[in-house]
């Protein structure tokens, strides 16, 4: 009897740079690809429940749609199934007398937690559940030291792995795949009702497709990296950064491949700050996810990694925090911001940073609420950035500097003189 694999998927939606499909389409086994659409309950109560527009929602049902449509090319089409994991999967193999479920890692908790649960549903029924290490930019078994001794701050990390620098070629892109017959229900996507805004700096849509066309435009077609690390602290429009970071967080494309298109574009046009600063920008995001790996749940308690805790207490005020989702803390620059991001369901860098500041230093408010509500907020969300850079600002995370305090008029006296980005949000 061939072999018999349910494909599962996660943060990692895309056919290409895919090692689990990869591998799973060496073993010459049928393939059933799956994604469970599981609710993850709140790490914390947000004081008065503020709502959350469905832009981050939207980008995912996109990028779903836009891999069943991949799946569909080989004459199947990709299972969305409603629930938790633990309770879909071991039925659905039962029903398709599946052999082995093969799955991308994760590093984060709860999302470990999912694929152990999963695993142990399966073995009583002596189906094995193989985990592929995904696509970090830098395999594991690749790194100068062991995850114990991961430098907990950025810059030594960095220069330890600048040194000798080596990223994995991606994994290539199926030509044939033999899919495993399936008779579920055709996912038809249910997506919420969101208005698109004209002002959006992320007018663009998920999935595989759109990530790769945005990577070859921001690259090749426009030539914007040559000049991405004098941009990318801009605050309007859709190309003073590349905007990668939704379909990375999503999976569509992955960082190995944005790193191989700068070096080749290094290699034929030009190489410069700017396609350093992007291969450095990559690097960061590898980072957090090592650290979410090495510190597991400390990243989500109230003093972080840090093991200090930088303030004696944390406002959980409502009508602070209510004030600053909606961008009415009096404040132009933090009002604009938290505008955009209500509207848009994104925010720049710059405008991050700032934000996040103002609420941790001036509103004194528990970071981990700015960090749930970002979590819900982003199209771009992602778990290991999104706290990492939090805890960060908090001080309870990868900074040497106990008291990383923004002067936000400052901030917005340099990256917006002219007060334009807050009058396009704000007037």
């Amino acid at each position: 009897m061939t072999q018999r694999i349910m494909l599962w998927y996660r943060n990692d939606l895309r056919v290409a740079d895919h090692e689990a499909l990869h591998n799973a389409v060496g073993e010459g086994a049928q393939i059933l690809p799956v994604y469970i659409d599981s609710c993850v309950p709140d790490r914390y109560e947000l004081p008065g429940k503020p709502a959350i527009p469905g832009f981050r929602r939207k980008f995912r049902l996109e990028s779903l749609r836009a891999l069943d449509q991949q799946w569909r090319d080989w004459n199947s089409s990709l299972v969305v199934m409603t629930g938790e994991p633990e309770q879909v999967i071991p039925l659905l193999c039962a029903k398709y007398q599946i052999n082995s479920v093969f799955l991308n890692a994760e590093a984060s908790h709860d999302e470990v937690r999912q694929h152990v649960q999963v695993a142990h549903q399966l073995q009583s029924a002596h189906i094995s559940c193989s985990v592929f290490h995904g696509a970090p930019l830098i395999h594991p078994d690749d790194l100068p030291f062991e995850l114990r001794d991961l430098p907990d701050i950025f810059t030594q990390y960095r220069k330890i792995v600048e040194a000798r620098l080596f990223v994995r070629a991606c994994f290539p892109t199926p030509t044939a795949v033999q899919v495993l017959p399936h008779d579920e229900a055709p996912f038809e996507p249910d997506f919420p009702e969101t208005i698109a805004d004209v002002r959006s700096a992320l007018p663009f849509h998920g999935g595989e497709p759109a990530g790769q066309a945005r990577l070859h435009d921001y690259l090749w077609k426009s030539d914007l990296l040559c000049t991405y690390k004098e941009t990318r602290n801009g605050l309007i429009g859709t190309d003073y950064s590349s905007k990668f970071s939704a379909w990375l967080a999503s999976g569509c494309i992955t960082s190995r491949q944005v790193f191989h298109e700068v070096r080749r574009y290094e290699s034929e046009r030009v190489a410069n700050d700017s396609t350093y600063w992007m291969i450095f920008e990559l690097l960061w995001r590898d980072y957090f996810r090592l650290v979410m790996e090495k510190f597991g749940t400390a990243m989500f308690s109230l003093d972080g990694i840090s093991r200090r805790s930088t303030r004696g207490s944390w406002g959980r005020d409502s009508a602070d925090f209510q004030a600053w989702v909606s961008g009415k803390t009096g404040n132009r620059f933090i009002d604009a911001n938290m505008r955009e991001l209500l509207l848009t369901g994104f925010m720049s860098n710059r405008g991050r940073q700032n934000v996040a500041s103002y609420f941790v230093h001036e509103l004194g408010l528990d970071w981990r609420l700015g960090a749930q509500y970002f979590e819900a907020a982003l199209v771009d969300y992602d778990v290991y950035s999104n706290w990492g850079n939090w805890a960060y600002l908090a001080g309870v995370g990868n900074d040497p500097r106990e008291n990383r305090q923004f002067n936000i008029t400052r901030q917005a006296d340099t990256y917006d003189p002219a007060g334009n980005y807050q009058k396009l949000w704000l007037d």
